[in-house]
């Protein structure tokens, strides 16, 4: 993976006036990232727990957790827990040697902190704990050997931080405003908290010149070509963010999210869907590169208690849906598998993305369009029920307001996959009626919907 970007604006910086976390989760092509919600519970002495690739001790307790989960990984890419504590990960490579057995995928270790942990801070020690002992570098990926080790955002209601690993070494910086990570070490030598042996280790190595102050990236970051993808995505998150003199608003962070160099010199030559760029949100053109999975956005607000926004598949061609804390996700949006069903959000709304890329001159604009309006309608009716709600529950009508939430999520989720799926159909229809499949991304289309079952160019 190339790709994968995140963001934490503070209440100084959000318009919303708390917290916010937000990432694209950038994922190997065809891996459904549904949205799933897990609750929490206690465990007898000497309960043991699978995760992805290991086994170990399970927790005395763990916290109820909501997080957008590759549908093979026992772990999240992004994920909150009932206290209102947010975090995702970036894939990393350092110079630290591999691990010669498995270890925890990053995923797991950031589920595992939501799970164990109420604070930001709390979360910092469970990684390195569990860091420390299993260490990390497991296969993540399901078509092919990937491996890498992990930087992590965790946003909770009062405070920002930012933890970055290398091998079994690692360091964190508390957020003071706003940050902004992708597939590159970004602390310096402005960190507040590192690992005991953080230091020596890159001095041993002689990653450091003799008198040099430590620098986190600058000892630990693998000189790889790798980083001539990461490092313009990360400043490109850095600019957008930056160029904003006003807080932020949901419709910003959505367009930050959304956004492929646009006007710049590495904004993709035919079109977003054209893929082979690395940007912000990503499209893949060949069956090996990433492609943005899922997109989530995540604030806490006092009232309503957590409040987030999902779209699944690839954000410029899907819907920034609203999810609410209430113990209860509709089943559509927790489905998701290897293969296409036409019963799972997340593969209705894939199947619309590939077919927008067939060509995306004809009908990216069109079905953006259509998708944009419906999202602002969404968008609507959400707050009108989040205001609803607050009354209700200022009322002391808690299970009526959660109801109420729950309404908004199911509609909202069936007017997105009606939707999408007429607009595929009528982009399928066109297609097939001028003899299937062309352009740049021909056979890139036909082998993946074949691969993952995917009536792509369907004549019905």
């Amino acid at each position: 993976m190339l790709s994968c970007d995140t963001i934490a604006l503070g209440r100084k910086t959000y318009a919303g006036g708390e917290n916010l976390f937000a990432k694209n989760s950038d994922r190997p092509l065809g891996e459904a990232q549904p949205l799933v919600y897990i609750p929490g519970r206690s465990y007898p002495a000497g309960e043991q727990l699978r995760c992805t690739h290991l086994t170990i001790p399970q927790a005395e307790h763990t916290y109820s957790v909501l997080g957008a989960k590759p549908y093979w990984i026992w772990g999240f890419e992004m994920g909150v827990n009932e206290k209102g504590l947010a975090i995702g990960n970036e894939a990393q490579g350092s110079r630290c040697p591999k691990e010669t057995e498995e270890g925890l995928l990053g995923m797991d270790l950031l589920r595992l902190a939501l799970e164990r942990s109420a604070t930001a801070r709390e979360a910092i020690d469970v990684i390195a704990g569990l860091l420390e002992q299993y260490g990390q570098n497991a296969n993540a990926n399901m078509l092919y050997d990937r491996r890498y080790e992990n930087s992590y955002m965790l946003v909770d209601r009062q405070e920002i931080w930012l933890m970055e690993t290398s091998g079994r070494e690692w360091a964190a910086k508390r957020i003071q405003d706003w940050a902004a990570i992708s597939n590159c070490y970004t602390i310096g030598t402005d960190y507040d908290l590192c690992s005991d042996g953080m230091e020596a280790y890159a001095r041993e190595r002689r990653w450091l010149s003799p008198e040099e102050p430590v620098d986190f990236a600058k000892a630990y970051t693998d000189p790889a070509p790798r980083q001539t993808h990461s490092v313009p995505r990360w400043r490109r998150l850095c600019r957008l963010i930056g160029c904003h003199n006003t807080p932020l608003d949901l419709d910003a962070v959505k367009a930050i999210f959304r956004d492929h160099f646009d006007g710049e010199i590495l904004e993709p030559r035919y079109g977003a869907c054209g893929g082979g760029f690395i940007t912000i949100c990503m499209h893949a053109m060949t069956w090996d590169a990433s492609q943005t999975a899922a997109s989530l956005l995540c604030t806490y607000q006092e009232e309503l208690g957590i409040v987030c926004r999902y779209a699944p598949s690839i954000p410029c061609c899907s819907v920034y849906l609203p999810v609410y804390w209430t113990g209860w996700l509709p089943e559509a949006m927790s489905d998701g598998g290897e293969r296409y069903s036409e019963s799972s959000l997340w593969w209705v709304m894939e199947r619309l993305a590939m077919a927008i890329s067939v060509d995306e001159d004809r009908y990216g604009d069109r079905v953006r369009k259509s998708l944009r309006e419906l999202e602002a309608a969404i968008a609507r009716e959400a707050a009108a029920a989040e205001e609803t709600a607050v009354s209700l529950m200022r009322a002391g009508k808690t299970e009526e307001a959660l109801s109420l939430l729950n309404a908004v999520m199911a509609a909202s989720v069936e007017k997105t996959m009606t939707l999408a799926d007429g607009l595929a159909m009528e982009i399928g229809k066109e297609v097939s009626a001028c003899g299937g499949a062309y352009g740049p991304r021909k056979e890139f289309l036909e082998a993946y919907s074949q691969r993952v079952a995917m009536p792509l160019f369907t004549k019905e």
